[in-house]
């Protein structure tokens, strides 16, 4: 752990960059703070995540600074990645894997008295719908002992969804909706905490905005929205949908629908008004084809297939190597990456081709599945190894791939079909 977790240039940082964050966010984001009882102290904070800026949110609505547990990815930059670690002081964790380095860096920041900021879905959610979050984190909240801080942000979704490419003008806000002191922590078990937790940051922005109906000005608005709306409702068929300006049509049908300022579907054959319900539908439909075995249960034909990405050997809060480029396929009982030439590390440090190679994990051999970004697949291979593949093709779904793939793992471990990642 570092000696100081809050050294003089981080409140220097926070002192003049808050009232900098927060005239950006009311100037991008229609930001609009909301007054709370919080008291200038150590809180262990939670949020839902629905958008990049979300921590800016939230760090403006606490008094005090505040170390976020941040993506190991954002240290990754050569340059900005430096600056953020050394002078803003966040804590790199990594998504796909348990991250031991982190916790202990978390108990530091208590120990130095100050606040820390937890998103517990540790990703941003894709259809608008705070998504699962793991029971562990009540485990850690009851650990640590600190006043704990339960935050609701609103309208980040429709500013900048995770599948998009642009940003929209409305409004948001960040409410805190509980306070738990740490002498009721203290007297709650830990199942009774975690309900407390999945209670307050259980949040549904198209529900809220079906209320609601603020316009989120923009343009190109459903750019990249195949990243999460990758099956077809009319045809059923699978990454065959296209974004398109402030529309999406699927390639084999011809389905479409373009998106309101409102976030709603429009068109002549709307089969779902909003991201939440397709969503639905989609997994749904994953859970009901894997269930009944419609798919080729031998092994032998892929049911997701897809060319051109690279698989990168990832590591914690440094630059990601690059190993192969090739096409990537989930089978029934594998994952598999095929590649002409694949690459090693020889020992002066310089990439050298081997030849073709096929890589093969098996549902075992992957421990986890995740999406980063808008569309990386990054996977966690037993303890300590863990691989990212990224495409530059929009309609390669990574939320496909890992809604799928948690499908066949739990049939496999003959677990119910009712958890799609994270």
């Amino acid at each position: 752990p570092r000696k100081k977790t809050t050294p003089l240039p981080h409140k220097f940082c926070f002192g003049i960059g808050k009232p900098l964050t927060l005239a950006y966010l009311k100037i991008i984001a229609g930001f609009r703070r909301s007054k709370n009882s919080l008291t200038k102290r150590p809180y262990m904070i939670l949020c839902n995540h629905a958008c990049d800026l979300d921590p800016l949110m939230v760090i403006n609505s606490v008094p005090g600074v505040v170390h976020a547990l941040a993506s190991d990815h954002l240290f990754k930059h050569p340059v900005f990645g430096k600056f953020v670690a050394h002078i803003a002081g966040p804590i790199p964790i990594v998504r796909a894997q348990m991250d031991v380095k982190s916790i202990q860096e978390a108990m530091q920041v208590r120990k130095d008295g100050g606040s820390l900021l937890i998103f517990p879905e540790a990703n941003c959610c894709f259809s608008s719908k705070t998504s699962y979050i793991a029971p562990s984190i009540a485990k850690l909240v009851k650990k640590f002992k600190m006043p704990l801080a339960l935050f609701n942000v609103r309208g980040s979704y429709l500013t900048r969804p995770r599948w998009s490419c642009s940003w929209r003008k409305g409004r948001t806000s960040c409410e805190l909706v509980r306070v738990i002191e740490p002498e009721e922590l203290a007297a709650m078990s830990v199942d009774e905490i975690y309900e407390a937790i999945c209670e307050a940051l259980s949040f549904n922005e198209m529900e809220y905005q079906r209320g609601k109906m603020i316009p989120f000005k923009g343009h190109d608005l459903m750019d990249g929205a195949e990243r999460m709306l990758y099956q077809c409702p009319e045809c059923g068929r699978i990454m065959t949908m296209k974004s398109e300006g402030d529309g999406i049509y699927c390639t084999e049908c011809g389905y479409r629908v373009r998106m309101n300022e409102y976030g709603f579907f429009e068109g002549d054959n709307v089969i779902f008004d909003a991201f939440d319900k397709w969503d639905d539908w989609q997994r749904e439909q994953a859970a009901k084809l894997v269930s009944e075995g419609r798919y080729d249960e031998t092994g032998k034909t892929p049911l997701l297939i897809t060319p051109t990405n690279e698989l990168y050997r990832a590591r914690r809060a440094a630059k990601n190597v690059l190993v192969a480029e090739g096409s990537l396929a989930l089978y029934s009982d594998r994952l598999e990456f095929v590649t002409e030439n694949a690459l090693e590390t020889d020992e002066e440090g310089h990439s050298v081709g081997i030849g073709p190679k096929t890589f093969v994990w098996t549902l075992d051999d992957i421990t986890k599945l995740s999406c980063v970004h808008k569309n990386r697949i990054q996977i966690a291979v037993g303890e300590q190894d863990y691989f990212e593949i990224h495409s530059a093709n929009t309609y390669r779904s990574a939320y496909a791939y890992m809604i799928y793939f948690y499908c066949l793992k739990r049939k496999a471990q003959g677990k119910p079909l009712d958890f799609f990642g994270m």
